[in-house]
C-alpha cells in the first residue's frame, strides 16, 4: 500500500511500477530496446507505455530536426 496525494491509501500493484520504470529510462535518454532489457517488457509493450505516457513536446521535435539536419549535412545530401 502507497499513501497517495491526498493522503489515503493507494494500493499500487508491481505493473505500476515497471511502467514508472519504463518511463524514468525513456526520460533517463534509453533506447527501447534498452529498455525492454532492463524491464523484460516486449518491444511492443514499451512503445505503447511510453506513447501513452510522453506528452508530445514542440522542444524535443525542433531537437529531433537539428539532429536530421545535421545528419543529412553529415552524409553530403543536399536540404
Amino acid at each position: 500500500m502507497f499513501v497517495n496525494g491526498a493522503g489515503e491509501l493507494d494500493q499500487k500493484h508491481d505493473q505500476d511500477l515497471r511502467d514508472t520504470c519504463v518511463m524514468l529510462l525513456d526520460r533517463a535518454g534509453c533506447d527501447l530496446l534498452t529498455i525492454c532489457d532492463i524491464t523484460g517488457h516486449s518491444y511492443r509493450s514499451a512503445q505503447t507505455i511510453v506513447k501513452h505516457y510522453r506528452a508530445r513536446n514542440a522542444a524535443r521535435a525542433d531537437s529531433g530536426i537539428d539532429r536530421l539536419e545535421l545528419q543529412v549535412r553529415k552524409e553530403g545530401m543536399k536540404s
